[in-house]
């Protein structure tokens, strides 16, 4: 972990400020909110417009080997989930829970979705818990942590 933030690892913290992110980070999540509300009738809920907020628009070309899982690219752009509202409603209903579409990874092979609780999601066909929080997903993403 990073002495200045405890949020992630060193190596995280590294790869976040390469691709744009910095402390402070804030954009607008409003045209998302809309486009998705519009297309699908999602609706957003404070934990991930709030970790939108901060990482949304981010993207990932990672590659190689992680600590226990390969790298593989990922984005942070909800818009990823446009037009699939079956899958997400799938997701959340094997999960019992409203996960609202925060990105996607392995080239939208899979989709991550965030819980009110702020726990990630990831899934299409199947769906499982991958992580507690999004920084903790980061990491996991970043790393390359199962």
């Amino acid at each position: 972990m990073t002495r200045a933030s405890q949020r992630w690892s060193e190596s995280t913290d590294r790869t976040l400020r390469a691709a744009g992110w910095f402390p402070g980070r804030r954009v607008f999540t409003g045209e998302w909110e809309r486009v998705l509300r519009e297309s699908d009738g999602f609706e957003a809920h404070e934990r991930a417009r709030a970790f939108l907020a901060e990482f949304g628009g981010l993207r990932f070309a990672l590659s190689g080997k992680g600590v226990t899982m390969a790298l593989g690219p990922f984005s942070l752009d909800p818009l990823e989930a446009r037009w699939e509202a079956d899958i997400y409603a799938a997701m959340s209903e094997e999960t019992g829970t409203n996960l609202y579409p925060v990105g996607e990874m392995d080239r939208r092979n899979l989709f991550l979705g965030m819980a009110e609780d702020g726990s990630v999601y990831r899934g299409r066909d199947a769906v499982q818990l991958f992580a507690e929080s999004g920084e903790q997903a980061l990491d996991r993403l970043i790393v390359g942590y199962r």
